[in-house]
């Protein structure tokens, strides 16, 4: 008897061991299937100061959203309440010794606004003289793409959500390459799970992916597939800060 509850007291050692090894690399930035690939790693939805100075620790690039209104890019992700967190201020907490790259997802950029929000991120830019082809502009709406393509930003055309449930494929796919034949030089971006539908009908365009479930709920060697593709340019992940997630 005292060798069973020995047994089941290290079974249970064992067991919580496990647990907290799981836990630890679920969360950790680093993992076995991005190894050879860190550079195309980005941490996403970064729009607190406080994730962005963290995730700067670990990643060559971060995602955030934006919202424009009255003159000002605000930090936010809808339906999330604002924090007013100006882009401008946000900019500035990255510190002048580092030009890491920026994922714009601008949410409410359209043609209308999109000569208003071009002047305001060239002045704040400017003002560090930081490279633009170092920052990614998206959008779901891609005719306000050509005035940043063309002063050097680096653009994307946020594919339309959940293209491989979409029972008029054949439609959304002949809407999608008309834009890309008007703008070769975009990107296209989508959940990981439409990669293969990017591949197929898009195989050689500049993609722009985010992977944020759980390690459990995806291969490993899918994974690395996407990552070895060498026209996958970026893959966003789930970076869990110790403050400031939002």
């Amino acid at each position: 008897r005292i060798m069973i509850i020995g047994r089941f007291k290290k079974l249970c050692f064992v067991f919580i061991i496990c647990v907290f090894c799981f836990y630890i690399y679920k969360y950790s930035p680093y993992k076995v299937e991005f190894l050879g690939y860190y550079d195309k790693i980005w941490a996403h939805r970064v729009n607190s100061n406080e994730k962005l100075n963290s995730a700067l620790n670990y990643y060559e690039g971060v995602e955030l959203d934006l919202v424009y209104k009255k003159g000002v890019l605000d930090v936010n992700h809808p339906p999330a309440e604002s924090i007013n967190l100006g882009f401008r201020e946000y900019f500035n907490q990255i510190p002048t010794t580092k030009q890491p790259f920026l994922w714009l997802d601008i949410k409410n950029l359209t043609k209308e606004n999109s000569t208003e929000i071009l002047n305001l991120l060239q002045s704040i830019f400017k003002e560090r003289n930081y490279p633009l082809n170092k920052v990614l502009i998206e959008t779901r709406y891609p005719k306000a793409l050509p005035i940043f393509t063309q002063i050097g930003f680096k653009t994307s055309f946020y594919l339309p959500y959940g293209l491989r449930n979409k029972k008029n494929l054949d439609f959304e796919i002949n809407k999608i390459t008309e834009t890309l034949n008007d703008q070769p030089e975009i990107g296209i971006s989508s959940d990981y799970r439409d990669y293969y539908l990017m591949k197929k009908y898009f195989p050689e365009k500049t993609k722009y992916l985010w992977m944020i479930n759980s390690v459990t709920n995806r291969w490993f060697t899918e994974t690395r597939s996407i990552l070895k593709d060498s026209t996958v340019k970026v893959v966003l992940v789930r970076y869990n800060a110790v403050s400031g997630n939002r």
